[in-house]
C-alpha cells in the first residue's frame, strides 16, 4: 500500500520560534513512521498559487497553528480559503498553542471551518499551554506523554485517511 501524503501546514518555520520548534518536532515524529509521506508546507514561503495543487495532493492534513485573541491568525484564514475545493473529503488534524486554553479554541474555530470545507476533522489534537518551554533545547517534548498523544493522534489520522483516499479515487465527492 502507498504511503499517505500527509501535508503539515505551518504559518511560518522563522528558527526561534514556538511553532517552528513543534512543526520540527512533529514532522520527526511523522517521518518514523512508515504509513505517512511528509511534505511541510510553510505559509510564508508557498506562494498562494502553488496551495491549492499541495492541498489535492495530501491525503490528510496537520494544522499547526497559535491561538490569537480567542481564535486562528488572520493569514491562516486567507490561506484555508484560497484552496476550497481540494479540501474535500480530507481528514485534518490540529497542533495548537498559546494562552491559558493551549490553542483549543482556535482550534475550535478551526473545526467549523473545515466543516464548511467538507473536510472531516479528527477529534484528537495535540495543544500546549503557555509554550514558555514545553520543549529541551534538542527539541524534545518535556512531557512524557506527548510522543504517545502524537502517536494516537496519527493513528487516527491515518484511520481516516485510507478510506477517504479510497473514496475520492473511485468516487468524486458529490458538493
Amino acid at each position: 500500500m502507498h504511503p499517505l501524503r500527509l501535508a503539515l501546514l505551518v504559518r511560518n518555520s522563522e528558527p526561534g520560534k514556538f511553532g517552528t520548534v513543534l512543526a520540527e518536532w512533529f514532522a520527526r515524529e511523522v517521518e518514523s513512521r512508515d504509513d505517512f509521506k511528509l511534505d511541510l508546507i510553510d505559509l510564508s514561503r508557498t506562494p498562494t498559487a502553488d496551495l491549492p495543487a499541495r492541498i489535492d495532493e495530501a491525503d490528510a492534513i496537520v494544522i499547526v497553528s497559535p491561538e490569537y485573541n480567542h481564535g486562528y491568525p488572520g493569514d491562516l484564514k486567507t490561506a484555508i480559503d484560497s484552496v476550497r475545493r481540494p479540501w474535500y473529503a480530507k481528514p485534518v488534524a490540529f497542533l495548537v498553542y498559546g494562552g491559558r486554553s493551549g490553542g483549543l479554541r482556535a482550534a475550535e474555530q478551526l473545526r467549523q471551518v473545515f466543516g464548511e470545507l467538507h473536510a472531516v476533522t479528527i477529534r484528537e489534537t495535540l495543544s500546549f499551554h503557555q509554550p514558555t518551554d514545553p520543549f529541551t533545547p534538542d527539541g524534545t517534548p518535556q512531557d512524557p506523554t506527548t510522543p504517545a498523544a502524537a502517536a494516537t493522534l496519527l493513528t487516527q489520522l491515518a484511520w481516516w485517511s485510507r478510506p477517504l483516499r479510497e473514496a475520492r479515487t473511485t468516487t468524486p465527492y458529490p458538493a
